[in-house]
Parts: C-alpha cells; structure tokens; sequence
C-alpha cells in the first residue's frame, strides 16, 4: 500500500512540473482562446424575457440577504426595514404580490413573523449573480424552513428566493416553494 501511494504522489509531482517553459506567443494564445470563448454564444432554442450577461456578484449582498433572514428567523424585526430600499416588491410562493413603501413591508412582515412561535432555517446554497447588460444585481437563495405557527399549524418547506438589492437594499423578492413531507 505504501508503495502505490508513493508510485502515485511521484506521478503527481513529476506531471505538476513538465519542464516546459511558456513563451509570450502562448500566453497571447490562451488569452485569444479565453476571447472567443467568451464571445462564443450558444444558439439557444428559446428567448429570455429577461435578457443579459451574468457575472459572480457582490458577496456584501449575499451577507445582507442572510442578515435579513437571519433577523426574521430569530424573531429580531425592531430593524426589519433598514434591510429594504424605499418601495419593495414582494412575489410569494403561493402567487399573491406587493409592492409597498419601506416601512409598510416592514410592518407586513413583522405582522407575519409575529404569527410564528419559531422559525428554524438552515442554508442550502446562495450566490451573488449581477447582470451586467442591465446594471441588476441579484441573490439567489436555497434554504431549508420549519415554520412553527402560533395556531399548533406547521409547515416545512425548501424555498428558492430571488433578491434584487439595489445600493446594497433588497428592492424585490420572489419566492418559489417546495412543501417537504413529515418524516413518519
């Protein structure tokens, strides 16, 4: 065994280290080939109706979206609305859409909050996408909800949220909902 794994490293070290040197023909090269690709588009079968180029994002915004949430989960809503920008537009999961003043979204949520006795949440996945043909930027969330209603009602959920932040404040959210069943 031990041999193998030396047999293995040695191949690993010697291929790390080819004894090639690159000329600035072949740096010039690969940045052509990094170009093209990028240019290169694939000639997709259908349109978007929201059309653009996607980049990484700001990680700042997928704080900010955690923060939020974070603050929701636990109850902590006294600064529910520092998170928002001054009109918000919410899409829940089950279809029904406002859009409001800040601090309207605010006491709507702290309404609904104050309708649970606990929240359990637990991250699935987030990243930051921007939009650069349209100057959007955006937080894509996957999590994990237990919502404990003050009513004995209770519902469990995975939950893909959108979030579009503008100056670094959640100016839209839409929710899509996946019901998880009780474990028997």
């Amino acid at each position: 065994m031990k041999n193998l794994f030396f047999f293995a490293f040695a191949i690993f070290l010697f291929s790390c280290n080819n004894g090639e040197t690159k000329t600035a023909d072949d740096s010039q090269s690969t940045d052509t080939a990094a170009t093209m690709s990028s240019q290169m588009k694939p000639d997709l079968p259908y349109k978007f109706a929201y059309e653009g180029t996607a980049v990484i994002g700001n990680p700042e915004n997928v704080k900010t979206v955690m923060d939020f949430n974070h603050d929701f989960a636990t109850g902590n809503t006294d600064n529910i609305g520092s998170y928002f920008a001054d009109s918000v537009r919410v899409v829940f999961a089950d279809g029904s859409e406002s859009t409001t003043m800040r601090d309207s979204a605010a006491a709507m949520i702290k309404g609904w909050r104050n309708t649970m006795s606990d929240i359990q949440l637990s991250y699935i996945s987030a990243i930051a996408v921007n939009n650069q043909t349209t100057g959007d930027e955006w937080v894509f969330q996957w999590i994990d909800e237990a919502d404990n209603y003050k009513d004995g009602k209770k519902l469990h959920h995975a939950l893909h949220e959108d979030y579009r932040l503008v100056n670094g404040k959640i100016r839209e959210m839409i929710q899509y909902s996946q019901a998880i069943p009780e474990k028997k």
